[in-house]
């Protein structure tokens, strides 16, 4: 390390080491309908994002698309979900533009929130993983993600805003729970939400594999989820 950096050994006080795979994702089936790749979870988001966010043609208000470190080992740092950052930011961006933090507090209010990550698709080995009422299939579109317990975000109010975007741009979509006898994960949207008191959905593509050094994705849901990005930045 010290020769590839050009120093001495004793120099280098600390590192942190990271493996990536490096394959190349690639399309596959009859049809080219599947996508295989590494970091679908959650590259799709972020892309999805961006694409959303840099075709806005919006003039009114503060879009801001935010994305966190440290998700899979709980978000509690000091740059993850859960923590001030997006607070702090938001509060500063107010300020500099001359605005009060009653101003700030009134437009969160008003604001909606989109907290976007992957969820789990039918597997048809394991299908008793599955909701029984409740079984999302890749290239179905992206998921509509509700729990119970709260551990995804969202409401019956913030579920039709949701819908009735889809609807208008005649985007898929597919309801997901998880299944009420397996715990299941939890994604920012709930954390985050919490911290900004603002409504929130949260939605995703349906992956097979989640968390594994290849995951697996309908080509079409991604489709999908851009479409939704586009039309909520708009």
């Amino acid at each position: 390390m010290a020769k590839e950096l050009g120093c001495k050994t004793e120099e280098i006080l600390s590192f942190e080491l990271s493996a990536y795979p490096v394959e190349t994702g690639c399309f596959f089936g009859l049809k080219d309908e599947f996508l295989s790749a590494g970091r679908l979870d959650n590259m799709t988001s972020v892309k999805a994002c961006l694409d959303g966010i840099i075709a806005s043609k919006a003039t009114k208000g503060i879009q801001i698309a935010a994305l966190f470190d440290n998700e899979e080992v709980g978000s509690r740092t000091k740059q993850g979900a859960d923590s001030a950052a997006l607070m702090q930011i938001l509060e500063r961006i107010y300020a500099i533009n001359g605005h009060t933090e009653e101003e700030l507090l009134t437009d969160m209010a008003a604001g909606f929130m989109l907290s976007v990550d992957v969820g789990h698709a039918l597997h048809p080995n394991y299908k008793d993983k599955c909701d029984p009422t409740n079984k999302p299939v890749l290239n179905g579109g992206f998921l509509i993600k509700q729990a119970a317990s709260q551990a995804y975000a969202g409401d019956a109010d913030a579920v039709a805003v949701v819908v009735g975007l889809c609807k208008e741009n005649k985007i898929p979509y597919q309801m997901f729970v998880n299944n009420g006898d397996i715990k299941g994960g939890s994604t920012l949207g709930s954390m985050e939400s919490a911290r900004l008191s603002m409504r929130t959905m949260d939605v995703g593509v349906p992956l097979l594999a989640m968390h594994s050094s290849r995951e697996t994705m309908g080509a079409k849901d991604e489709e999908a989820l851009q479409g939704l990005l586009c039309a909520f930045f708009a």
